[in-house]
């Protein structure tokens, strides 16, 4: 059900929240009962809610750091074993998959550069942490010292938290702008660019309620020459499309994710709904093809 190295946080997450709730009942029906002023009871809720969040942050940035040193030594394991025949890509690591595929030589920034990808992660973690912290600082005092004071300090800051974290990340030279340039540094040992990026806006989201929230639009677009041809990576919405500049015999096959299409430009691969690192076994495929053609 869960993949990845953020099973634990992912388990804790589902079934902590089934466990929160049955707590929040037992202590509504039993300390709360003919209390003119559960005031206690609110202090009992609010405390079991805080040590939940407290326990859920632990486990997922344990599991981040876990997840990014793994794939930092698998990176320098895969570095340090050079080039691989690929037999099958599907049965491979991402990261001897990044390597094996890698038509120029896989340098220092490179390296870094998929290392700090995960600062993204850590970063909109302690993001969350901030807010939800300021939420726990609002919110309960206004039931148990029944005063909106609280409200009229922490929600202002809860709104300049979420405002002051959005645009970090989409301005200019962001972290966005900054991710994205990481791509194309961790790409470029395959002999690809980032040559161009989506865009993300503050849209409202519901008329009705005028709720606002992030909108991205467009795609994120590798390209590059590899092997004596032009090569792109398209993605968008969940969507990956491998194109080859090498024209070969007309030919279509499509299975429940996968179509592959051959014709007189170029052969495409395209995936739906796959894994992030699934494009680079497509890339491996339609290149495979392409020495047929």
């Amino acid at each position: 059900m869960f993949g990845g190295g953020f099973k634990r946080s992912s388990w804790f997450g589902l079934f902590g929240v089934i466990a929160v709730a049955a707590i929040v009942v037992v202590i509504a029906f039993t300390a709360g009962e003919g209390q003119g002023n559960p005031k206690t009871t609110y202090a009992l809720i609010f405390g079991v809610l805080a040590v939940f969040f407290v326990v859920l942050f632990v486990f997922q940035r344990a599991d981040l750091e876990r997840v990014a040193g793994g794939d930092a030594k698998a990176v320098q394991r895969a570095v340090a074993q050079g080039r691989e025949k690929i037999e099958n890509p599907t049965t491979m690591e991402e990261q001897k998959l990044w390597a094996a595929l890698a038509v120029k030589p896989i340098d220092n920034k490179a390296i870094k550069a998929r290392g700090q990808m995960w600062d993204i992660g850590r970063s909109s973690q302690r993001l969350g942490m901030i807010v939800t912290l300021l939420i726990f600082l609002t919110v309960p005092p206004i039931y148990i010292f029944e005063s909106f004071v609280p409200l009229f300090i922490g929600g202002p800051l809860i709104a300049l938290a979420a405002i002051f974290g959005s645009v970090r990340a989409l301005m200019p030279g962001g972290q966005m702008q900054e991710g994205y340039d990481q791509v194309g540094l961790a790409m470029a040992p395959l002999g690809f660019a980032v040559t161009e990026r989506p865009t993300v806006s503050i849209e409202t989201r519901d008329a009705v309620t005028g709720r606002v929230g992030p909108k991205m639009r467009g795609a994120l677009v590798l390209s590059g020459e590899r092997h004596g041809r032009p090569v792109s990576i398209r993605m968008e919405d969940g969507t990956s499309t491998v194109t080859v500049g090498e024209p070969g015999h007309p030919f279509a096959v499509k299975s429940r994710k996968l179509k592959v299409e051959s014709s007189s430009a170029g052969i495409v691969v395209t995936r739906k709904g796959g894994e992030q690192a699934d494009w680079l076994c497509d890339l491996w495929l339609a290149e495979r093809l392409a020495d047929a053609a």
